[in-house]
């Protein structure tokens, strides 16, 4: 029996939906396929598949991509789907928890984490700087264009911002984050 749960996750969230996504599966539901906020989930025997969620450079169809799929796929871990954005991808892999009883961890050298939370960075870098120009036409227009639709484009804007600030404040994190794994680095090397 399929189940379909709707739900909304942050691009800096991606932590935060592959606990969940984990927890469902320790309750018998094995994800099938994932969209920007419908999840689809079969039945299956609780525990048994582990998940993880890649952000990647590139469609999940670029022939980089393709390779790497290939790759993860010998060392018995499955592809389900994937969410294409400009420039990037979100992909949901999957593999049996007895095979990987601590967790899938595609990013196990401190370079490859540095780089993969600088592609996170810089997505949310220029998505904020989007947002904040939306932001700022739609005050604009709300302050200076009077009709019976300004007041559409103050709330628009006030709410762009708000989601504005929420990007600034996690980029921040993933910054100190990216810090301490180079702070990291370095005395290992």
């Amino acid at each position: 029996m399929r189940k379909v749960e709707r739900k909304i996750f942050w691009i800096w969230e991606l932590d935060k939906e592959l606990l969940w996504i984990n927890d469902m599966a320790d309750h018998g539901y094995a994800l099938a396929k994932a969209g920007r906020i419908t999840f689809e989930f079969d039945e299956s025997e609780p525990g048994k598949y582990i998940y993880k969620s890649l952000f990647l450079r590139g469609s999940s169809y670029s022939a980089k991509n393709v390779e790497f799929f290939r790759f993860i796929e010998e060392m018995g871990i499955t592809q389900l789907c994937s969410i294409n954005y400009p420039g990037t991808c979100i992909v949901y892999i999957k593999a049996l928890k007895e095979d990987y009883p601590n967790g899938i961890d595609i990013y196990s050298d401190i370079e490859s984490r540095i780089n993969y939370e600088r592609v996170l960075m810089w997505y949310m870098f220029f998505a904020g700087f989007l947002i904040l120009g939306a932001a700022l036409l739609n005050l604009s227009i709300g302050f200076n264009v009077r009709n019976y639709l300004s007041w559409l484009n103050l709330t628009e804007g006030s709410a762009l911002i708000v989601l504005y600030i929420f990007m600034v404040a996690n980029f921040i994190k993933k910054a100190v984050l990216v810090s301490r794994l180079k702070k990291e680095r370095a005395i290992h090397e």
